[in-house]
C-alpha cells in the first residue's frame, strides 16, 4: 500500500512539473565541451544527447517543428519566410489545459508574434514588428527606423525571470530563445560568443538556484540549428544539411528528487522528440498531432532534416536527409552518404561503395509525403486571381542543379551583396549568364539598377521576377518605386497594391500607395 501511494505522489509531482525550454539560436552541438564552462556543468549534472539533430538549420521552422512535434514538410513552414498555420497543436497549448501558466521570450524577429509560434502561450514576448518577408531571401524587414530585429540574451533572461517570480504558485512552462549566436556576434569570433552566452546561462542558474526552480523544474537547453563556419563551404546556415548545422547540443536538467537517469545518451534524435519527450516524462498522453517520439526509452528511430533554401531562393533542388545510427543519408541531384561514426566531418561519400546503405534510406525517405497545399500557395491562388502573379514561365524537363555544384555561384553572389551598386550590378549579371534562372539574384540586379537610376532596365528584370514568382512583396515594392520615380502613378499604384496585399501590416508600403495615388 506504501509502495503504491509513492507511486501516485511521484506521478502527480511529475504532472505538475514546472518545463523550462532554452534555445539557443545557432550553437553548434560540437561547442559544448569548448570553453562553456556552464554548460558542461549542467551536463555533468544531467542527461548529455551526444547525437541530437535539427530538423532544418533555419530559424523559424526549426522552432516551429520543436514546439509541434511536426517535420517542416508536414507543417508548411519550410523556411523563415513562412507562418505557423493557425490552430496547429503546439507543446503550451497541451501543457496550457492541463493547468500550467506558459510563457515564452525570444530574441528575434524571426520568432515574431505575428508569425503565429504564440499559440498557447499566455504571454508570448517578442517586442518586434516586421512589416514583411522577402520568401526570396528570407529576410525580414523590419517595421522602420528605431525598430530593432533582436534584442540581447541578457534582456531575454531578465523578462523570463520577472515572469517565473510571477508565476512561482502553479505549475509553469517557460520557453526562453537566446539569439546572441546568431551573425552579427558581439564577440570577435563565434567561440568566444559561445563562452560570452555559456557565462548568461551561468548567472541563468544562479537565479533558478536561488529561487528554487532548479531543484523542481525538467530543464531543457538546445539550440535550432548549428553554423557552417566555413564547413564544406557554407559560412552560416540554411543552405547544406550537413553536420556542421543539422548537429545541435540537448542537455537534459532533471528534477532534483529524478536520480539515476543515464549521463550521456548516444542515440540519434530528433528536435522534433523534445516535445513527446517532456509529456512522456510529465506521464501525459502524447497527442496524435505530435509526430515525434519520446526519447526516454532510447529506441533507435529515423532522423529526417531538409532544407529548401535553395530551391526556394535560387532554384536549384532541394535537400532532404535520413539518418538511422550512425548512417546519414542526402538526397541530392548527387546523393551521398556518410557513416558518421568514423567521418564525423562528412569528408567519404560511402554512395558508390555501399549502394545497399543508400537504396535502403532512399526508400525509408520516399515514404514521406509533403503536403499537397500550403498557406503560401493559397495565398499565391489569391493574388493570381487578383492579376498580380502571372502564370509563370513555362520550364521543361530539366532536372534542378544540385546546390554543390552551385556554391561558387552562392559565394559569389553572397560577395556582391556588399559591393557598390554599379559593381553589384555587374556581379549579379556574371552570375545571371550562368545561371538564367536564377530569381534572387535577378530581383537584385533590379534593385541595383534602380539604384543606378537606370529605371527602364530595372523594371525589366523585376517584371520577370514577377511574373515568375509568387514571393511577391520586394519585387513589387521595387517596381512600384521604379514606376514612380519615372513618374508613372498608376503602375506604381498597380504594384503597391500587390505589395501591399502580399503584406497588409507594411506601413511603408500603404504610405507609397497613399504618395502614387494622391498623385494621381
Amino acid at each position: 500500500m506504501k509502495a503504491w501511494v509513492g507511486f501516485l505522489a511521484l506521478a502527480c509531482a511529475a504532472q505538475t512539473t514546472p518545463v523550462i525550454v532554452i534555445s539557443i539560436d545557432t550553437l553548434r552541438g560540437d561547442r559544448v565541451g569548448r570553453n562553456t564552462p556552464n554548460l558542461d556543468r549542467w551536463a555533468a549534472d544531467g542527461t548529455l544527447f551526444t547525437n541530437a539533430t535539427t530538423p532544418v538549420p533555419l530559424t523559424l521552422p526549426a522552432h516551429t517543428a520543436l514546439l509541434t512535434s511536426t517535420y517542416p514538410f508536414e507543417n508548411g513552414v519550410q523556411s523563415n519566410a513562412g507562418s505557423v498555420p493557425q490552430g496547429i497543436l503546439t507543446l503550451a497549448t497541451v501543457l496550457r489545459g492541463r493547468g500550467y501558466r506558459t510563457g515564452a521570450f525570444v530574441g528575434s524577429i524571426f520568432l515574431e508574434k505575428q508569425l503565429g509560434l504564440d499559440t498557447g502561450f499566455e504571454t508570448y514576448d517578442s517586442p518586434f514588428e516586421f512589416r514583411a518577408f522577402s520568401r526570396l531571401s528570407g529576410e525580414a524587414l523590419a517595421a522602420g527606423p528605431g525598430r530593432s530585429a533582436r534584442r540581447g540574451g541578457p534582456l531575454v533572461i531578465r523578462a523570463a525571470n520577472q515572469w517565473l517570480a510571477a508565476n512561482s504558485k502553479q505549475p509553469a512552462f517557460l520557453f526562453v530563445h537566446l539569439f546572441d549566436m546568431h551573425k552579427p556576434w558581439a564577440q570577435p569570433t563565434y567561440d568566444a560568443q559561445a563562452t560570452a552566452v555559456d557565462a548568461m546561462l551561468g548567472s541563468f542558474r544562479q537565479t533558478l538556484e536561488r529561487t528554487g526552480w532548479w531543484d523542481k523544474s525538467l530543464i531543457i537547453v538546445t539550440a535550432d540549428h548549428g553554423e557552417g563556419l566555413g564547413e564544406h563551404g557554407e559560412s552560416d546556415h540554411g543552405y547544406f544539411i550537413y553536420q556542421s548545422t543539422l548537429h545541435v547540443p540537448l542537455i537534459v536538467h532533471w528534477p532534483k528528487a529524478d536520480a539515476g537517469r543515464p549521463k550521456t545518451v548516444t542515440e540519434p534524435v530528433g528536435l522534433i522528440d523534445v516535445a513527446p519527450s517532456i509529456l512522456d516524462y510529465l506521464k501525459v498522453p502524447r497527442p496524435a498531432a505530435f509526430h515525434g517520439r519520446s526519447f526516454l526509452d532510447g529506441s533507435p528511430r529515423l532522423v529526417i532534416s531538409e532544407s529548401v533554401y535553395a530551391r526556394d531562393s535560387f532554384g536549384w533542388a532541394p535537400l532532404r536527409s535520413v539518418r538511422l545510427g550512425s548512417l546519414k543519408y542526402i538526397d541530392a541531384p548527387k546523393p551521398e552518404l556518410y557513416d558518421l561514426a568514423p567521418d564525423p566531418g562528412e569528408k567519404r561519400n560511402l554512395v558508390s561503395s555501399r549502394p545497399a546503405d543508400a537504396a535502403r534510406l532512399r526508400a525509408e525517405l520516399q515514404k514521406l509525403k509533403t503536403p499537397a497545399v500550403s498557406k503560401t500557395r493559397q495565398a499565391d491562388a489569391e493574388l493570381r486571381s487578383l492579376g498580380y502573379i502571372g502564370p509563370g514561365p513555362k520550364t521543361g524537363a530539366k532536372a534542378a542543379a544540385d546546390p554543390k555544384d552551385r556554391l561558387p555561384l552562392l559565394l559569389r553572389y553572397e560577395e556582391a551583396l556588399d559591393f557598390p551598386a554599379a559593381k553589384r550590378a555587374l556581379a549579379f549579371r556574371q552570375i545571371l549568364t550562368a545561371d538564367p534562372g536564377n530569381l534572387l539574384v535577378r530581383r537584385d540586379l533590379g534593385v541595383a539598377l534602380a539604384e543606378l537610376r537606370q529605371f527602364d532596365k530595372a523594371v525589366a528584370e523585376l517584371n520577370t521576377v514577377a511574373a515568375a514568382s509568387p514571393y511577391v512583396y520586394v519585387s513589387r515594392y521595387e517596381l512600384g518605386s521604379a514606376f514612380e520615380a519615372m513618374n508613372r502613378f498608376s503602375e506604381a499604384a498597380d504594384q503597391f497594391r500587390a505589395a501591399c496585399l502580399a503584406a497588409p501590416k507594411a506601413v511603408q508600403c500603404q504610405a507609397a500607395l497613399a504618395r502614387v495615388l494622391k498623385r494621381i
